[in-house]
């Protein structure tokens, strides 16, 4: 048996949470392997729940910059709890004392800051790209190749410009599908505004243009983004992008029409 008991409740909780954010030294884990299989089955479920899905997750998380806004929620969250949590001094250091030296006071936050990690990582995991990524921009350069009805128009200042957004815009009328590209347009917050593209159909009254979807731009660097028309589009001869409330809107009042793109 090691020194430490595992009787003793801080030291397990010691090896736990070392275990999920550290990683254990030999010595550490026979110690918990020891523990183990002394403790209840409801005393390890939760933690190997956790590091189970942390696992998952980061082992198939594609790279994506976390957004400012989630940034700043995470640093406010983490000096919120932080606060409310006393400093207690340890006189006697265990072993892998940077990982372990009062962990246990900590041991709540912790684990919430682990579990907050695991939804972000799943939220970003499970958002649909819209970078210039390989599948994303391979997908654009088959639908310029096969040119199937194909309309390619340049981005250029709309009725409230901002910024000096630069792209285009390709659309397929018979495939349904096509792509925006920006470069150098402002990155949004997601909270506050989305942008939002509509299409104008020669069908269709130029009052009620089609909503191509919300979308929002996380650098100022060139993105690709998937449009998504909510209804069939016979023949586009324009494309605009205004800046709406968070979800979008159904009609716009094209207060803030930063961007149009008019097709030759």
């Amino acid at each position: 048996m090691s020194k430490h008991s595992t009787t003793d409740p801080n030291r397990w909780e010691e090896l736990q949470v070392a275990r999920l954010l550290f990683g254990l030294t030999a010595e550490e884990q026979a110690e918990y392997d020891d523990s183990a299989r002394q403790m209840p089955a409801e005393e390890l479920d939760p933690f190997d729940t956790v590091v189970a899905n942390l696992d998952v997750v980061w082992s198939n998380m594609p790279s994506e910059p976390l957004p400012e806004h989630l940034r700043r929620a995470i640093r406010v969250r983490a000096e919120q709890e932080l606060a409310t949590k006393p400093i207690v001094s340890v006189a006697k250091p265990t072993i892998n004392a940077t990982a372990t030296i009062g962990v246990s006071q900590y041991l709540p936050w912790l684990v919430s800051a682990a579990c907050l990690m695991l939804a972000v990582f799943t939220w970003v995991s499970n958002r649909p790209a819209e970078n210039a990524g390989p599948d994303v921009a391979q997908l654009r350069a088959e639908l310029i190749a096969a040119k199937e009805g194909l309309v390619q128009a340049n981005w250029s200042a709309g009725t409230t410009p901002i910024g000096n957004a630069t792209g285009d815009v390709v659309w397929s009328g018979p495939r349904q599908q096509g792509f925006m590209r920006f470069r150098g347009l402002p990155v949004n917050t997601p909270t506050k505004e989305q942008y939002q593209l509509w299409i104008f159909d020669k069908n269709q009254s130029d009052k009620t243009p089609i909503d191509g979807g919300v979308f929002d731009i996380a650098t100022s660097e060139e993105v690709i983004i998937p449009i998504h028309a909510k209804l069939r589009v016979q023949d586009a001869f324009m494309f605009a992008v205004t800046i709406e409330k968070p979800g979008g809107v159904v009609v716009s009042s094209r207060e803030r029409l930063p961007l149009l793109a008019k097709v030759e």
